[in-house]
């Protein structure tokens, strides 16, 4: 996978949370600044006095279009935006557009950096946080025009920039914009339900934010081969993940290595079950297999689920993950976040 870069300035406002949220998704920071010990961005990069007369003569070049006064008080800020905009391929800019006399710019400091980056003909996606949807720059026309669907970031190299005054929408439109850019669309998930339970309408709408979804309809307490039911159903098809909670936890860690397929799987019920289930014999894979623990869990006890696992001889890898205020049940936004974090990355 390729890398990412956002190139940003580390301010405070909508530069923090490009980085922030950037860090989610793996997405690397270059803070651009002076040596100045005012600006203590996690990942800063220093320019010289060379690269600041390059940056002030671009801040001139700007104010051609821009026509502005009283900003060489601001000349080392506004020079910075230059590197924001000379090492990036597209530009996301969250702001306000300001219409004044048949023209359009972005108000504040980001104004400088978007246009600039007008200047060199690079592509601007402005989200106005006063309207509450994305702008594109139209070259063509010379103006900014609604984009009628959600951006993406579609070069490794892009600047992360804007206000300092960020809003709740402004804020919402840079999570999106990281979600909408990694998030895996195209999976095939399998997902086995509890003892007592069926897949909710609200987990699913989460799970197929990333694909297809085949949720079988299991009666563990009619049938004890439920596992080798699964198995042989969907064993020719092309699955990207098993996922499963409880029991379906318990039948997702067998039918994982026997499918050859990586599996999250919420408080399974390893080591003991109230219903009984037959555990078929097989060529089992060697696979990658994540559990999520309930630290609160009073049905399926982490104890037993750990003496399971120590006993269990796989080649399996199997990753153990703690959440200290779940329980037996998963929360709706427990299990969101966790999938995202998991299903992004796989």
């Amino acid at each position: 996978m390729k890398e990412f870069v956002c190139h940003s300035g580390g301010a405070a406002g909508a530069d923090y949370y490009f980085e922030i949220f950037g860090k989610d998704f793996n997405v690397k920071t270059i803070a651009y600044s002076y040596k100045t010990k005012h600006h203590y961005a996690e990942n800063k990069k220093e320019l010289n006095q060379a690269e600041f007369h390059e940056g002030c003569q671009m801040v001139e070049r700007a104010n051609v279009t821009l026509q502005r006064f009283r900003y060489h008080r601001m000349i080392n800020l506004l020079a910075r935006n230059w590197f924001q905009v000379k090492h990036a391929n597209e530009i996301f800019a969250v702001g306000t557009i300001k219409r004044t006399n048949d023209l359009q710019f972005v108000k504040g400091g980001t104004g400088w950096a978007v246009q600039m980056a007008i200047d060199s003909n690079k592509p601007v996606y402005v989200f106005d946080q006063n309207e509450t949807r994305w702008y594109y720059w139209n070259f063509t026309r010379k103006e900014f025009l609604v984009y009628e669907q959600e951006p993406r970031i579609s070069s490794n190299n892009f600047a992360g920039i804007g206000t300092r005054k960020i809003n709740m929408f402004g804020i919402q439109a840079i999570e999106n914009l990281y979600q909408n850019t990694f998030k895996n669309t195209n999976m095939r998930i399998l997902y086995l339900h509890g003892l007592e339970s069926k897949l909710s309408a609200e987990k699913r709408l989460i799970l197929e934010d990333f694909g297809e979804v085949i949720a079988p309809d299991l009666d563990y307490f009619a049938d004890e081969n439920c596992i080798s039911l699964v198995y042989e159903k969907y064993k020719n098809e092309k699955f990207d993940v098993i996922i499963g909670s409880s029991m379906g936890g318990f039948a997702g860690f067998y039918l994982s290595q026997m499918m050859n397929k990586p599996a999250f799987l919420f408080n399974p019920a390893l080591k003991e079950r109230s219903v009984f289930q037959e555990i078929p014999n097989g060529n089992f894979h060697k696979t990658k297999i994540t559990i999520l623990l309930g630290a609160k869990d009073d049905v399926v006890p982490n104890e037993k689920t750990f003496s399971f696992l120590e006993n269990y001889k796989t080649d399996s890898q199997i990753t153990i993950l703690i959440n200290q205020e779940m329980a037996h049940g998963v929360p709706i936004s427990v299990f969101k976040n966790e999938l995202f974090n998991y299903l992004k990355n796989l």
